[in-house]
């Protein structure tokens, strides 16, 4: 009961918070003000870090096939698909998605493109993945384990993930934003994160690297 409704929580803030949370990455939806820039630059730069080294990442000729959990409003995809990778984007948003198919209509690719409005661990897929990107998703999963555990078996080379620290200035605001606007947030210390992975089975094989927001997972199968 308590996972559906967050589940239910998370989906309504977000699909309320889709066109502000796009202009973070790019203006075309809403300008931003100059205090939601000044924020941009002082403590949300990683966000631009970590979708310039995703796309780095799955450049590479291995990998043909990306799912793209929590896609947002699709500016990932739209790299990976000028990169020719066939994109599967899945968010609980319907209005994230709206947005994501929007950008990719006004886009010539030649690559095959899908979207799913569901719930990452309740939608089963016919298909693996040779690469999935999971980019502020951690965010708010009340159960990481599970979730590691469905990514190991959903994907057949590498995964990539955004973990938020739950220090610093940053960490204590939006504790209180969220809060406030009713939408479930997980915050992990790096001790938490080293024993999610162990849980999962997967600590030997990830790669963790030190961001400004919290960390940035490779795990490579």
């Amino acid at each position: 009961m308590k996972q559906n409704k967050d589940t239910n929580d998370i989906g309504r803030f977000f699909n309320g918070y889709a066109s502000d949370f796009s202009s973070i990455y790019l203006e075309d939806e809403r300008p931003r003000s100059f205090f939601n820039k000044t924020m941009d630059r002082l403590f949300r730069k990683d966000i631009e870090t970590r979708l310039v080294d995703t796309v780095n990442l799955i450049k590479k000729d291995s990998i043909k096939t990306v799912l793209d959990i929590g896609c947002g409003p699709g500016h990932l995809v739209v790299k990976l698909l000028e990169l020719e990778k066939d994109v599967t984007a899945l968010d609980i948003a319907p209005n994230m998605l709206s947005i994501t198919q929007a950008r990719v209509d006004s886009m010539k690719f030649n690559a095959n493109f899908e979207t799913i409005l569901a719930d990452y661990l309740e939608h089963e897929f016919d298909e693996t993945f040779d690469a999935t990107s999971v980019m502020g998703f951690f965010d708010y999963v009340q159960d990481p384990v599970s979730v590691l555990k469905k990514l190991l078996k959903d994907t057949n080379k590498e995964i990539y993930i955004s973990i938020p620290d739950d220090k610093g200035f940053l960490a204590f605001q939006r504790k209180i934003r969220y809060k406030l606007r009713n939408c479930p947030l997980y915050l992990y210390s790096r001790e938490s994160l080293v024993q999610h992975l162990k849980d999962a089975g997967c600590f030997e094989k990830t790669e963790i690297v030190d961001t400004e927001r919290g960390f940035y997972l490779i795990i490579r199968k």
